[in-house]
């Protein structure tokens, strides 16, 4: 019953934070793994969204964190802007790979409001039902996230 609710929005969660069809696939069955090598420690109260949703962030992030740097510039399926520079695509998976990097060496609660606000696209009262903290917690890691993210991408940032 818990693969069947949940495991479309496993996947989809997947798909937006590796970019990769096939990479997502292996992180939605790894999710569902880990919860049943774990099973008999969980109790009746779990709150299994966001259970699920923390579990599928670090999942991907890992993954990435283990898959080469070029596979996801490879898998990078963006619309061309209308007057794109040649280097476009060299640019954007190079973009999109800093950010996933910078993801995973932030800490894990920093991490994980990060996706959920802002790849996600959730508002803040999700994001801290979700993650178990007040929706003032959830600002302040997202707000020091951002901040981690704009010291690394500064050289980015003034081009």
């Amino acid at each position: 019953m818990l693969i069947e609710k949940y495991s479309k929005a496993v996947l989809n969660t997947a798909v937006r934070i590796v970019r990769d069809g096939q990479i997502a696939q292996d992180v939605h069955q790894e999710v569902f793994l880990r919860i049943l090598r774990r099973w008999n420690k969980f109790g009746n109260d779990v709150n299994w969204p966001a259970y699920l949703y923390r579990t599928t962030i670090r999942t991907a992030l890992e993954s990435v964190r283990q898959s080469k740097a070029g596979q996801i510039a490879e898998q990078l399926h963006e619309p061309l802007p209308a007057n794109p520079r040649p280097d476009w695509r060299l640019r954007a998976a190079e973009l999109q790979q800093k950010l996933v990097t910078c993801l995973a060496k932030l800490p894990k609660r920093q991490a994980d409001v990060f996706v959920l606000s802002r790849i996600e696209g959730l508002e803040y009262d999700k994001v801290a039902e979700l993650l178990g903290c007040s929706k003032e917690t959830a600002r302040v890691h997202l707000h020091r996230a951002i901040k981690r993210l704009a010291h690394e991408f500064r050289d980015y940032l003034r081009k």
